[in-house]
């Protein structure tokens, strides 16, 4: 363990843990598929006072669809959809962040306009050489299926390619899925705006990921403490080790309990409320 993770507690309470959904809170393969363990872990962060986002690369009906059957009643405080919006638990459903919403809307479609005609020409290219599948949907004039992860690799270098002159225009990569966005909005950009809410430094933030739409928020200019459980793409484990984040061996939602375990997240006491008044 590096000395970073050994000194995060007690010294740096952990007010913000941001994990990322598939493949990292959430496993479809395993059961159950959120691990019972983990998610007492975070109820008992939460009583604490630390905030549990969700961060993930999912609109927040599909998001929903998955995660509520599963979470046992133990909800994150927010969720950050779709790399880009934002919503917060009001105890009763999840409100969306209106002002944040507005303004990420408002730069996405400057964008999109701006660039529609390199926009078009990137989706001609794709649906006359690839099988992939290319539509439109709310948040992007071009999205993708790719057939394969070989495909979405050679797709995404032609991609950054074509679109190399235009500095504000982002490819954002999951797996065989894709989208345009503004490079300046991404899960680590939303993971800081709940953080600025609530006046969090990153020394006091933990975000967790295992995939390529994650590499944004696991910087430490946004949280000092970084977790990668085992399944993470190669990638996301080399940015991980270069950062001084911890590489789990277990997988997906294992993966985060050992890595909260080793932060020493799950041992800082329960503070006394009634400890000032004696």
């Amino acid at each position: 363990m590096t000395k970073i993770l050994q000194d995060a507690m007690p010294h740096s309470p952990i007010r913000l843990l941001c994990t990322d959904f598939d493949g990292t809170l959430f496993d479809h393969l395993s059961q159950p598929c959120i691990p019972k363990p983990l998610l007492e872990a975070i109820q008992r962060l939460q009583q604490r006072g630390c905030l549990w986002m969700v961060n993930t690369g999912r609109d927040k009906s599909y998001l929903l669809e998955s995660l509520l059957p599963h979470c046992a009643d133990v909800y994150p405080d927010y969720l950050g959809t779709v790399e880009r919006e934002l919503f917060h638990w009001n105890g009763h459903e999840y409100r969306q962040d209106a002002e944040w919403n507005r303004s990420v809307q408002t730069i996405h479609d400057d964008l999109f306009k701006t660039h529609e005609t390199l926009i078009t020409k990137v989706g001609q290219w794709i649906r006359t050489n690839f099988s992939a599948q290319v539509y439109e949907d709310p948040f992007s004039p071009v999205c993708l299926i790719a057939s394969s992860q070989e495909e979405a690799e050679i797709i995404h270098e032609g991609v950054a390619r074509i679109t190399a002159e235009v500095d504000q225009l982002a490819w954002v990569r999951n797996d065989v899925y894709a989208r345009f966005a503004h490079v300046s909005i991404h899960k680590g950009s939303v993971m800081r705006e709940v953080a600025r809410k609530h006046a969090i430094g990153p020394h006091a933030m933990v975000a967790a990921g295992d995939h390529f739409n994650d590499l944004p928020m696991l910087d430490r200019r946004y949280a000092e403490h970084l977790i990668v459980p085992s399944n993470s793409m190669p990638e996301v484990i080399e940015k991980a080790r270069r950062e001084g984040g911890y590489v789990a061996n277990s997988q997906a939602g294992q993966g985060l309990l050992e890595g909260l375990t080793q932060l020493g997240m799950l041992e800082v006491p329960m503070k006394d409320p009634n400890a000032e008044q004696n």
